[in-house]
């Protein structure tokens, strides 16, 4: 019998009680402006593009694994209503408090 637990909290997920939600994550470079070159352009760029590639950006940025990569994690019910909520995690603004009048 395969054991499921929640990835954000690690609560054991029991799969005849509780409901199981798997979350797919990719990630990957955008490339779009090498794709928006015209298509009958007769240069072959392949060898730009590996040059590129092999340097990395000039500002350094291209020394991270820039690979795709998908992520796969279990949620439990209420980790995945959290998730939806905020899916980046990025902390909520200040709320202004107006008074009534």
């Amino acid at each position: 019998m395969v054991h499921y637990s929640c990835d954000a909290c690690k609560r054991p997920i029991h799969p005849q009680n509780d409901v199981h939600h798997v979350l797919k994550i990719e990630v990957f470079p955008a490339v779009d402006d090498l794709l928006a070159t015209d298509c009958c352009d007769e240069d072959d760029h392949l060898e730009e593009i590996q040059s590129v590639l092999e340097q990395g950006s000039p500002d350094g940025a291209g020394t991270l694994d820039e690979s795709p990569r998908l992520l796969r994690f279990d949620l439990c019910d209420v980790c995945r209503k959290r998730f939806l909520r905020n899916p980046l995690g990025i902390a909520p603004g200040k709320q202004l408090d107006f008074s009534p009048n």
